[in-house]
């Protein structure tokens, strides 16, 4: 029985989170030719507070990012 783990940033829809499950689902079963009723996915959703990129806080990168954008528009 195949199992497959998502990770993802809390805030998407409901009907994309069930979409991706879909399609998901369809890609392993096809790939390994499992049946797809055997497939599970299980799809986990953390908040900004519970994940990081290069010893920082996702906000703070996020925010960075942003200024970022930000100052290369007003160069550009």
């Amino acid at each position: 029985m195949p199992i497959v783990h998502i990770n993802l940033m809390q805030g998407r829809p409901p009907e994309r989170i069930q979409a991706m499950i879909t399609a998901v689902s369809h890609a392993i079963a096809d790939s390994i030719d499992a049946p797809l009723e055997t497939v599970r996915v299980l799809v986990n959703e953390m908040e900004d507070h519970q994940y990081g990129v290069g010893g920082k806080p996702i906000a703070q990168v996020k925010a960075e990012r942003a200024a970022a954008a930000r100052q290369h528009a007003a160069d550009g």
